[in-house]
């Protein structure tokens, strides 16, 4: 049997700020908050393209803050109009989903091993399962609030809808 060791604590304090926030852990709880959000509202899986845009938006602190500023009801469609305010932060959301594909699927694959989510290969799917898991900090709270937000969000639009207001290629 093979035994896992956590790093110490000065390991911990080794690593950098992008280490600590780019990291599939916090990538699956992300993608799992967004899948609950998702499945609420329309009773199936997040298909697998949407996820790609979760850590572009919620890892990059503009698009973040507009995601937490804007309204449950108001939709994606206002996100993306307060977002495209400053027309670079929206055009740039492709890009940054580009540069984080592999922490996307790092994180997808985290979330699938450790039971947070159910891959449906046929269905090109994601279901988030429900887990207990330990309770994270205030802040990364509010993160996975914001992605549940953005999950619901992503349920009421058509993949080419959500790819058309977020100025994105799927």
């Amino acid at each position: 049997m093979a035994v896992i060791s956590l790093p110490s604590s000065s390991a911990h304090s080794r690593l950098s700020e992008l280490e600590r926030v780019y990291n599939p852990a916090l990538g699956a709880f992300l993608v799992w908050r967004t899948a609950q959000g998702y499945f609420a509202e329309v009773s199936h899986g997040i298909p697998i393209p949407l996820v790609h845009v979760i850590l572009p938006i919620t890892l990059h602190k503009e698009s973040r803050d507009a995601l937490t500023r804007t309204n449950s009801g108001s939709g994606l469609s206002l996100f993306a109009a307060k977002l495209g305010s400053r027309q670079e932060d929206l055009l740039a959301l492709h890009e940054r989903a580009l540069a984080l594909r592999s922490l996307s699927h790092a994180s997808i694959t985290a979330a699938v091993m450790t039971n947070m989510l159910h891959l449906d290969p046929m269905a090109a799917e994601l279901l988030p399962l429900d887990i207990k898991l330990p309770t994270p900090s205030p802040n990364i709270l509010k993160l996975g609030k914001a992605c549940e937000k953005l999950g619901i969000w992503l349920a009421r639009m058509p993949i080419e809808q959500v790819a058309s207001t977020l100025r994105v290629a799927f």
